[in-house]
């Protein structure tokens, strides 16, 4: 089975011109149970792990509604990381964030 989480930007990092201390990412899980967090925090993990400066707050996508926090933040999805291409999406992301801030934030491959 298929699994998947969603992974936004939001912050300075992502504003144009800005010259960002931190990169603010969000992942919004679908649900709380076992198989979803765990797919999460595997993907906080891999994020943290190649992106110097991460600030990754994960919300069930049911928190993520109740508090509209992807509104409220100006939150924009990055990528959806699936747990059978976790390695490739996480890349693409990576890539992403590199394109947006190439010379403010280490990233390192996967």
């Amino acid at each position: 089975m298929t699994l998947g989480v969603e992974v936004y930007g939001f912050g300075s990092a992502f504003a144009h011109g800005a010259d960002p201390n931190d990169i603010d990412l969000l992942i919004v899980h679908p649900d709380t149970d076992p198989a979803s967090c765990k797919l999460a925090i595997a993907c906080k993990r891999g994020l943290v792990e190649h992106l110097s400066r991460a600030h990754v707050t994960m919300l069930s996508a049911s928190e993520a509604a109740h508090f509209q926090f992807i509104r409220t933040a100006r939150a924009f999805c990055l990528q959806a990381v699936r747990n059978r291409q976790m390695e490739q999406d996480l890349a693409a992301i990576l890539l992403e964030i590199h394109r947006r801030q190439p010379k403010s934030f280490a990233v390192t491959g996967p």
